[in-house]
């Protein structure tokens, strides 16, 4: 197995699994006719995130805009979107929608250093969410006027993974 199968592999894993998880959780709570999945935050100001893009990349953007802006050719890409390795500990998967332009950037750090992102870096100096017993740390914070909601998740253990995700919300018609 290569390295980017690796790499990719485990991002996919990662995301199905979590797609998993708050799928079950959230039919788990409406089949019990009670809502027990935990009400998000208040809604922050819009410009109450600190990371609100990856090196210049922004929700929106056009697919031409992003090569651009990476100005680096992408492990993968195509019509979907691009996947880049900056360093062994960093890559990116961005996702375009029908139209060509960003609808999700995920950022997958597989080592946490000092050059890792922080909650803090993410959310403000003011961002706090308490880790569970094991190291882990996950938050996510809905921006309905900047059309985006933005989640931090670091992995517990020995050996912990940071992914932070910055996703278009999706507004259904009326």
């Amino acid at each position: 197995m290569t390295k980017f199968s690796r790499s990719l592999c485990g991002f996919l894993g990662t995301f199905v699994f979590f797609a998993a998880i708050s799928a079950v959780a959230m039919q788990s709570a409406r089949a019990s006719g009670t809502d027990t999945m935990a009400k998000p935050a208040p809604t922050p100001p819009v410009n109450a995130a600190a990371m609100s893009e990856f090196r210049g990349i922004k929700i929106g953007m056009a697919k031409d805009d992003v090569r651009k802006a990476i100005d680096k050719d992408p492990v993968v890409g195509d019509d979907s979107g691009f996947y880049y390795e900056f360093s062994d500990t960093e890559s990116a998967q961005i996702s375009l929608d029908a139209d060509k332009k960003v609808r999700a950037i995920a950022v997958m750090y597989s080592a946490v250093d000092a050059s890792t992102p922080k909650l803090t870096d993410v959310f403000g100096k003011d961002a706090s969410a308490k880790p569970a017993a094991d190291g882990q740390v996950y938050e996510m914070v809905r921006y309905p006027e900047a059309g985006y909601w933005i989640s931090y998740n670091r992995s517990g253990g020995d050996s912990p993974r940071v992914t932070i995700m910055i996703q278009k919300i999706d507004v259904a018609p009326n």
